[in-house]
């Protein structure tokens, strides 16, 4: 009988699992991208995933970014894609998007769109020490000279191809971060749908937007688009997307469609064209009448939207009135019942709301400067070259 030494089967196991694993990796791993493929649904980028606005989007350029605020030599390369979509030979929308090669530790930091005034609309959905996840809505103007490498070859893709490049676009970016990884995404749209209120015939400044319900409600279209698709980026960001999608394409946020707004029920797997789809094939299947089918199409139209972010925060602040009303009544009762007198007892909550306030206020102001001396100097604001703004021009 042959003895083997216990630490050859362990060195021999620890090789076949890590051959197993290395295969696996492989097998799976997504492509590269390559200038002039086409994509639908999303964009994939080490492993990172993008959701794309329905419709064929076009690589035009791909190249290396870089750090132009923040440590630079702690992030390394940022891997750099520029997408276009066309309207005959015009480039109706751009997306840009960025990425790291190398992960970190201490997180990304924020962008500046995210933080300064200015912009038409934002959003920062959380923010810690270490990741962060915002969203913008802003006007841009394409540079004359400047911008990453990606830009510069897309620029050339189309105008090797004729396709009529826009100089103005409304702009919904996107930053998110965890300790580890980044993915940042702009989307350009040059607003052909505006007619008149397109953002290469009238000026687009949080001024003239208060002062016109048109691009109020433009403005509004395009940050309820930017709240919806923000749940698609944290499964792009761990390469889940096509759990999410389902092959499916979020809608185009200047699309109009029967209200004037933007059409909640066309995205995610849970979305009405999903369920329906999914209906067909059970149908196809055998598993549910075809005759039964048009019911249940009826009974998926009849299904109540799923509810906006706007009306997510208005339920939060009814759920804290109410919880403070409950509140207020109980320390109002039990300072009655010992107190017995009603002045006395008014008097002391008060007293206890306004300490409770007070108390609150400089508890959030303590963690706000923990969380802010948490980061590194030069690592609170990391931005890149986009292609709106020269590189030439930034600092």
């Amino acid at each position: 009988m042959v003895r083997i030494p216990l630490n050859a089967v362990l060195r021999h196991g620890r090789a076949l699992l890590l051959t197993a694993l290395s295969l696996t990796l492989w097998t799976t791993a997504a492509p590269a991208l390559e200038v002039g493929e086409t994509l639908t649904s999303y964009a994939e980028l080490r492993g990172r995933q993008v959701p794309l606005p329905d419709g064929d989007w076009t690589v035009a350029g791909l190249g290396n970014n870089t750090i132009v605020s923040g440590v630079a030599g702690a992030y390394g390369t940022i891997e750099n894609a520029v997408l276009l979509q066309l309207n005959g030979d015009k480039v109706r929308g751009i997306v840009e998007i960025n990425t790291n090669v190398i992960s970190v530790t201490e997180g990304w930091g924020t962008t500046d769109a995210c933080l300064r005034d200015g912009v038409l609309a934002k959003l920062n959905l959380y923010r810690t020490a270490v990741d962060g996840f915002c969203y913008f809505v802003t006007e841009t103007t394409r540079p004359v000279s400047g911008g990453t490498d990606a830009w510069k070859a897309a620029k050339a893709f189309a105008a090797e191809r004729g396709y009529a490049m826009p100089q103005e676009w409304l702009t919904v970016g996107f930053r998110l971060s965890n300790r580890h990884d980044i993915l940042d995404a702009r989307y350009h749209f040059d607003g052909l749908e505006l007619g008149t209120l397109a953002p290469s015939v009238t000026v687009w400044t949080p001024e003239t937007v208060v002062e016109d319900a048109n691009k109020y409600a433009v403005v509004n279209d395009l940050n309820a688009w930017a709240g919806l698709t923000s749940e698609l980026f944290e499964s792009g960001l761990r390469g889940r997307l096509d759990d999410k999608l389902h092959g499916l394409a979020v809608p185009q946020p200047l699309a109009v469609v029967d209200d004037g707004s933007v059409d909640p029920s066309a995205i995610g797997r849970a979305s009405k064209a999903a369920r329906k789809r999914a209906l067909e094939d059970l149908a196809a299947d055998g598993v549910i009448r075809q005759d039964d089918l048009a019911v249940y199409f009826a009974a998926v139209d009849n299904t109540a939207p799923p509810p906006t972010l706007e009306s997510y925060y208005q339920t939060l602040v009814a759920k804290m009135i109410s919880f403070n009303l409950f509140r207020v009544s109980v320390d109002y009762l039990l300072a009655y019942i010992v107190t017995v007198s009603a002045a006395v007892s008014g008097y002391i909550t008060a007293s206890i709301v306004v300490t409770h306030s007070m108390a609150q206020i400089a508890n959030d102001l303590a963690w706000d400067s923990y969380i802010a001396g948490q980061r590194k100097d030069g690592s609170e604001l990391v931005e890149f070259d986009y292609i709106e703004q020269a590189a030439e021009k930034r600092s």
